[in-house]
């Protein structure tokens, strides 16, 4: 990767292309003020909020990364904070919205617009981007139930 340096005498200025300053150390480090500086995490030290963004949702408080108000720890056995440091912050939703990154989304109906499968009702899922029925079942009303089992047939003995 290459960016470019202004630079100028006061009479004359020119761009020079560079290697980018900190790939060495990326993605760990990051450039800020003229220095490489570590990029942080949820409750590493950190001097500028820049430092935060490996996780969405924080900023750079009283030297250490945290959850913007109105957001908290996203706790997974993904993002846990002792197996994965690079964990991130989702907002705080609504009793029954669901948090998707920094979004809240509402869970809706039957055939109602969705991002996740958690936003549809019990027995259905995300398809498409609408909430249909799950195979195996059919809509009735605002519900998806069973379909019944198909009839079986027992061949009659030839006599």
């Amino acid at each position: 990767m290459r960016y470019q340096l202004d630079i100028s005498d006061g009479l004359v200025s020119q761009a020079v292309c560079c290697r980018r300053p900190c790939n060495a150390l990326a993605p760990n480090a990051l450039y800020a003020n003229n220095e490489c500086i570590p990029r942080g995490q949820l409750n590493s030290a950190c001097t500028t909020n820049a430092q935060c963004g490996g996780g969405e949702g924080m900023e750079c408080v009283k030297g250490q990364c945290q959850c913007f108000a109105g957001f908290h720890p996203t706790v997974d056995t993904l993002t846990h904070p002792m197996k994965n440091p690079s964990q991130s912050c989702s907002r705080d939703c609504e009793t029954e919205a669901l948090s998707k990154d920094t979004s809240c989304m509402k869970p809706g109906g039957l055939g109602s617009l969705c991002f996740v499968q958690r936003q549809c009702p019990q027995n259905s899922g995300c398809y498409r981007g609408r909430c249909m029925c799950r195979c195996g079942f059919e809509q009735k009303g605002d519900k998806c139930q069973a379909l019944p089992p198909p009839p079986t047939t027992t061949p009659q003995p030839n006599s």
